[in-house]
């Protein structure tokens, strides 16, 4: 349940009009879809996680299908509001070790987002403005386990962790996808930069093609800690009585984009990510022990595939 998990990006996007006059064919960024009508969205997540703690190698996979019903509205001073209904969950899990012990099923924990609707709003350069909905889809999913309040507690850090506002803003805003507020043409570049709970992606762009209507953008980037330390690493949450200290973040990015230029819509993606750090764990000190024997140290790393479409519902 990485957080990067979600990088489930409920696809809304920006528009590409063509600007004439002294810009000729290049192309300006606006956000402009059609208001009233129905689309849906599906987005796939394969997440693999690998790390090595005291000699022991452990792999975690999972595997994560979301399908939205959306309907987009004009909003207050010209934004733009999107209505996500999720209508349909499905994770697989592998690899994780006591989760055959659990007292219930993880993907029954996903099941309460079902129904629920969340909503953006987003100028019109497909910034983010606000978003609600994330409270009441927590307690949803809550609710689908008969947990204790204390694992409760801890599931809705994981929740928080992978599905928090800053995230969903990052993940719904743009898809991962930031254009700059200028005229492009093909093979122009732009740079953008973000930095979200510590984690720093520096990414670049490229319009690499314009065909019948679909403007088809290239990224690549880095990651690496905002900080020297202290960043949070995705899916990893603060456990009461436990310190976590995350160092040395590394990483990569590359994706492709279509945008519908009618509508500013991403109307599909792919987006690669790979990152690896080194995680300190300390517990209180226990009286009797020498110090440092509560510390233990870990590599992490990481592989995330997102794709995702959105269409007009038939």
């Amino acid at each position: 349940m990485l957080r990067s998990v979600m990088r489930f990006a409920l696809v809304t996007g920006a528009a590409l009009v063509v600007s004439t006059g002294c810009y000729g064919q290049e192309l300006v960024y606006r956000l402009d879809p059609e208001v009233g009508v129905p689309y849906r969205g599906t987005t796939t997540t394969e997440t693999r996680t690998q790390s090595q703690v005291q000699g022991m190698d452990v792999e975690i996979a999972m595997t994560m299908q979301m399908d939205q019903d959306v309907v987009f509205e004009a909003g207050a001073d010209d934004t733009v509001v999107g209505r996500y209904t999720i209508s349909s969950v499905s994770a697989e899990f592998g690899g994780m070790p006591g989760l055959d012990q659990a007292p219930f099923d993880p993907n029954d924990l996903y099941q309460g987002m079902v129904g629920l609707t969340f909503t953006t709003v987003m100028n019109r350069n497909g910034r983010m403005v606000d978003l609600g909905g994330l409270e009441e889809m927590f307690e949803a999913m809550l609710d689908q386990t008969e947990a204790s309040a204390q694992m409760r507690e801890m599931f809705s850090q994981v929740l928080e962790a992978n599905l928090g506002e800053e995230q969903m803003k990052q993940m719904t805003g743009q898809s991962g996808l930031s254009m700059p507020d200028h005229p492009v043409a093909v093979d122009d570049v732009w740079t953008d930069s973000v930095s979200v709970l510590g984690i720093e992606l520096e990414t670049s762009y490229t319009l690499a093609e314009r065909n019948d209507g679909v403007a088809s953008i290239e990224a690549s980037g880095s990651i690496s800690g905002a900080d020297d330390a202290g960043f949070e690493f995705p899916g990893l949450p603060n456990m009461p009585g436990l310190g976590m200290l995350y160092e040395n973040l590394s990483g990569s990015i590359a994706g492709s984009f279509e945008l519908e230029e009618a509508t500013g819509l991403t109307v599909a993606y792919s987006m690669n990510m790979t990152m690896a750090t080194d995680l300190v764990m300390e517990v209180p000190a226990v009286e009797g022990q020498p110090a440092g024997a509560t510390s233990m140290s870990m590599s992490v790393s990481m592989q995330t595939t997102v794709e995702g479409t959105l269409a007009r519902a038939e």
